[in-house]
């Protein structure tokens, strides 16, 4: 705890997160999460490995040593002192129709949730996860996670994740993948929740003609802060990725992002997209925002943009002018834009909890308490 507390990260400096007390979630004395999380389509429990993680399954990932993710120390705790998780092996060629869905209600009597989730997705398969975590009881509630993929040639992975926690969490949340020839996985992340939330996700394009998307939305009110780092890495050839950005802040909020590509020696015909568009409901709020191109080859196509501002005057009168009032008017902005985000969540209730949380925070009362 004293390492993690003297840890000299930057943009967590400027959010004023590093001192943090760790002892108030008894993290040494860390137990099971005693609700059911995993849930899984019948024919797919029949056809693909399956199973909460458990050490001797992990063993399969242990040439996964790079250093990744928010820091070393949360790292090694939800690689060895997790609490629950899953492992996914999707045998090769086989494409499951119905995603695998995880669902972490962290409540009083389960407040802290450390996951450690490995998927790897043999050639030629495909698979969908998502992960919800949330938790509305207004009682201290900490999750730090860990989440790694391997998809090998031909394969594809999608990896949805919504955190929609309440305002005194504390949301850290890691992850990984490796991208095999050929093959894809799509991030999508979405983040509605939490006092403090400090995510990363960085892919290694490694061979030929792989490609990832990152997809995120977030929401930010109060005096809530996020830290977002979105890293991809090109190493094979013709690689492709994309990260598409959509964020609000609203009240006194803070939110630092980075955005990296990274063209390595190697990486011919490669071509890397980066775009943030952030929405401020205020002028109290506070947004950094910090793209980056690096190269080391030629041959490559690298792009990246970052806008914030308000909400356009003339949008928002012709919504009042039918009769809405400017808060369900900024609401109906809001949604407009996350909705091609939101819609690619494939569970119907919770597109509409996703939806329902967004009304609370941008029509409901000001959460002056936090």
């Amino acid at each position: 705890m004293e390492k993690l507390n003297s840890i000299a990260v930057p943009t967590w400096k400027h959010l004023k997160v590093n001192y943090f007390e760790l002892k108030e979630f008894q993290l040494p004395l860390i137990k099971e999460y005693n609700k059911e999380f995993l849930y899984i389509d019948d024919d797919a429990k029949e056809e693909a490995i399956v199973e909460k993680t458990n050490s001797r399954i992990t063993q399969k990932c242990g040439d996964i040593k790079d250093t990744y993710g928010v820091n070393d120390t949360l790292v090694q705790l939800a690689e060895e002192n997790y609490n629950s998780g899953v492992i996914a092996i999707i045998p090769r060629n086989l494409k499951l129709k119905e995603a695998i869905r995880l669902e972490f209600n962290m409540d009083e009597d389960n407040p802290v949730v450390v996951d450690n989730n490995v998927i790897i997705a043999e050639e030629g398969s495909k698979v969908t996860l998502v992960i919800d975590y949330n938790g509305r009881e207004e009682n201290n509630v900490f999750h730090n996670g860990i989440t790694k993929i391997i998809a090998k040639e031909n394969s594809e992975v999608t990896i949805i994740k919504v955190q929609r926690l309440n305002n005194t969490a504390y949301h850290f949340d890691s992850n990984m993948a490796y991208v095999g020839r050929n093959a894809k996985v799509n991030w999508v992340d979405i983040q509605i929740g939490s006092k403090v939330g400090v995510t990363s996700y960085i892919t290694n394009l490694n061979e030929d003609l792989g490609s990832s998307q990152i997809y995120s939305a977030y929401m930010i009110d109060g005096k809530r802060v996020q830290d977002l780092s979105y890293t991809m890495t090109h190493r094979g050839r013709r690689t492709d990725s994309v990260m598409e950005i959509k964020g609000v802040l609203k009240d006194e909020a803070k939110k630092v992002f980075r955005g990296n590509i990274d063209f390595k020696r190697g990486a011919v015909k490669s071509k890397g997209a980066q775009n943030e568009d952030v929405l401020l409901l205020d002028k109290t709020v506070k947004a950094d925002s910090v793209p980056m191109l690096l190269c080391e080859e030629d041959d490559v196509e690298g792009e990246h943009a970052a806008s914030a501002g308000q909400m356009n005057e003339d949008k928002l009168f012709y919504l009042m002018s039918r009769g809405l009032s400017e808060k369900e008017s900024k609401k109906l902005a809001i949604e407009a834009s996350f909705s091609p985000i939101i819609d690619k969540v494939p569970f119907e209730d919770l597109r509409n909890s996703i939806h329902e949380e967004l009304e609370r925070r941008i029509v409901g009362e000001k959460y002056a308490h936090i």
